[in-house]
């Protein structure tokens, strides 16, 4: 892995040996995540805002390691707080580092990452100011976030009705936390058409689907689809001073 990370001291918490405190997520965060259209369209927008590819990247709440392709198996670091998940992780990725740890209460030492993705995290965390403020910590000057989350305003309500939400962020809201931990925003929008979902039902839809998904970042840009698409996509930087 590029780079050297050091970590504060923290004898349950160690590089690549996931520890057995932690109970077990469902079947979609460790086992089902990383498929579909719609994890694609992330993705992508993931890759774009990336920063070019050296020094250390931490994918906070990685699940299964769906992103680690996306970020780069030599640079990306697993944070998840299920130590059970993590042994099926670190099987898929054996030489990706994974730390079992709380999203709030980072064992890193401070200015440590180059970026840190948060794919469907924010929302699940009690402590998302603390999250928010913790992230801003560990990541050096200049260092990026890339934090996706369920839009509230998407036509669909199965994309956000999930028990273990507990809160769920409008673009405004997701601004003020970021921008009170600390980040300035560079980079926010929705992704995923509101029509998108019913691709099957279209003649030739998988085709639609593949033209749409190449196409994203200059769709979602247009008034009628910026902020109704199902992902609420947010990069922030923390300022160089």
């Amino acid at each position: 892995m590029s780079g050297t990370l050091s970590t504060k001291a923290c004898p349950e918490l160690e590089l690549n040996r996931p520890s057995d405190i932690g109970s077990g997520l469902g079947d979609r965060h460790f086992h089902r995540r990383g498929h579909g259209i719609e994890f694609e369209m992330e993705a992508d927008w993931v890759r774009f805002h990336l920063p070019p590819k050296s020094g250390l990247v931490a994918d906070i709440g990685c699940g299964n390691g769906s992103l680690f392709p996306v970020i780069g198996i030599d640079r990306a670091l697993g944070v998840d707080y299920c130590a059970e998940g993590l042994t099926h992780t670190s099987a898929r990725f054996p030489s990706v580092p994974l730390l079992c740890a709380d999203a709030a209460s980072l064992p890193f030492s401070d200015d440590q990452l180059d970026a840190i993705t948060a794919q469907h995290v924010v929302e699940h965390i009690p402590a998302y100011k603390q999250a928010c403020r913790e992230w801003w910590r560990v990541l050096r000057p200049g260092g990026k976030l890339l934090l996706l989350t369920p839009n509230p305003a998407f036509c669909d309500p199965a994309v956000y009705d999930d028990k273990t939400h507990v809160r769920l962020f409008d673009p405004r809201d997701l601004c003020a936390v970021l921008t009170d931990a600390g980040f300035a925003i560079n980079d926010l929008r929705t992704i995923g058409l509101p029509w998108f979902r019913g691709y099957r039902g279209i003649p030739a839809g998988w085709r639609l689907r593949r033209l749409v998904t190449r196409r994203l970042r200059w769709l979602s840009t247009l008034p009628p689809w910026r902020w109704r698409g199902q992902t609420l996509c947010c990069a922030a930087r923390r300022p160089m001073c």
